[in-house]
């Protein structure tokens, strides 16, 4: 019997043993989270710069800008943020606060945001920040589409200037079927993802985006030098749009607003095919059409075209104001590229805007579409409207258009190093004390046993 005993003896320290070294290697066997996530870059992380402003205010004062980028990632998403924020200093009252939130993608965008984000997020800005809007999601979400989300909160009192929040923007590498962003444009952002073996390229096609073209990098046509300029009826002649491709943006870079923060620096535009003649283009069919709302001062206007100018034609671009708010264009420099032609009020001028472009290499497009095209709002949807620009003082006499503050920020350079475990990782680490606590249970059990055997045989 004593044999007995021993026996069960090494039998229950063996299966000890071997739970808790079963735990070891489980444990050790822990991937490190920066060999399991991939960060994806959809912007030049060489080329950001301060351009997105947020900081359009009601006739209360609350600040409702707002803008937004939608994306569709091919794997888990573990965390979402932005590789530099632009904010003003508690010296100059213009520190600031922003929300951040992560939505599902659920059939349109009023759909989407009427949702409970998976993400929402209020950080307090003062002054520039690289990489402080990093958010690792408390649960990994799968793989899909989503709209990230970032809304100034701070408001301004009556008479102040107006705290300010702004987002660098940048040259895009993916196009309008792979990303989708609100009224105040591209602005740079990443997702963490898991990494996916066999995958390369974590952007998929946005859902009801199927046409690919091929984006260019946005390029300065002409530089700024001059004084500001107040836009009424402006007109822009371009180039002939190169074969094989659209003219897919013009920019006129950092367009005044003479400090107007009452959120009515509209413009509408309009695009007819050049004839030579200005009267007589605009008789012609219309190509596309638009509208831009509550624009921020010293913020870039952009016109998006998506594949409407296409190549063989020069185009007359229409550019009206539609309200009483001041909006304008910064002069540019006085030897322009052949083929740019201006004009205000039908009468051509002899001063540029400074001007940005981009075109799309699209390939044959097919035949020309005879009827106006239809367009989907540029806009922010009315529960959260687009974003203004921080205010300076109030002109006197003869209005001066406001430079951008001098807290501009140096140009990011390389992307943040992946610092922060994700909620991934955290999922995966072993039950430690349910283990632990099996592992006792097993011994007092054996050990049990072991007692009652010994005392039964020393009876007999």
């Amino acid at each position: 019997m004593k044999k007995l005993t021993a026996v069960l003896l090494v039998l229950t320290m063996i299966i000890s043993m071997l739970g808790i070294a079963s735990f070891a290697a489980e444990s050790s066997e822990e991937p490190a989270a920066d060999d399991t996530t991939f960060r994806a870059l959809p912007y030049d992380e060489n080329g950001i710069e301060p351009s997105v402003w947020l900081n359009v205010f009601d006739d209360e004062g609350a600040a409702i800008g707002t803008d937004y980028v939608i994306f569709n990632s091919a794997a888990p998403i573990k965390a979402v943020g932005l590789p530099v924020v632009y904010s003003g200093t508690s010296e100059n009252t213009r520190d600031s606060e922003a929300k951040f939130e992560l939505f599902k993608w659920d059939t349109d965008i009023e759909k989407t945001l009427s949702s409970t984000p998976v993400l929402n997020e209020t950080v307090y800005f003062d002054g520039d920040h690289r990489d402080l809007s990093h958010f690792v999601l408390s649960e990994v979400q799968p793989a899909g589409q989503y709209l990230f989300r970032v809304s100034q909160v701070s408001g301004r009192e009556e008479g102040e200037d107006g705290p300010y929040i702004v987002l660098a923007i940048s040259a895009m590498r993916y196009g309008d079927n792979r990303l989708e962003f609100g009224a105040k444009g591209p602005f740079a952002f990443y997702f963490d993802c898991e990494k996916t073996e066999g995958v390369n390229d974590y952007f998929k096609l946005l859902e009801g985006k199927e046409n690919e073209i091929d984006i260019q990098p946005e390029k300065t046509v002409i530089a700024r030098e001059g004084g500001a300029h107040e836009i009424f009826e402006y007109g822009i002649v371009t180039p002939v749009v190169p074969d094989g491709q659209v003219l897919y943006t013009l920019t006129l870079t950092a367009a005044p607003t003479w400090t107007n923060t009452n959120g009515d620096s509209d413009v509408t535009y309009e695009v007819y095919k050049w004839t030579g003649d200005y009267d007589e283009s605009i008789e012609g069919r219309l190509i596309d059409s638009g509208e831009i709302l509550d624009h921020a001062d010293n913020s870039n206007l952009t016109l998006k075209f998506g594949t409407n100018l296409r190549y063989g034609y020069s185009y007359l671009v229409l550019i009206l104001r539609s309200n009483d708010g001041k909006i304008g264009y910064w002069e540019g420099s006085p030897e322009w590229p052949e083929g740019w032609m201006f004009f205000e009020g039908g009468s051509e001028l002899d001063i540029s805007p400074a001007l940005r472009v981009s075109y799309a290499i699209s390939g044959d497009l097919g035949p020309e579409p005879t009827d106006p095209p239809t367009k989907e709002p540029t806009e922010v949807p009315v529960t959260n409207p687009p974003t203004e620009a921080p205010a300076t003082k109030e002109p006197t006499d003869a209005p001066a258009a406001t430079e951008v503050p001098a807290t501009d920020a140096p140009v990011a350079t390389d992307a943040p190093e992946i610092t922060e475990k994700s909620s991934s990782t955290e999922s995966k680490k072993s039950p430690v004390l349910p283990i632990i606590l099996g592992i006792c249970g097993a011994i007092v059990v054996a050990s049990v046993i072991v007692i009652i055997v010994v005392s039964k045989s020393k009876k007999k």
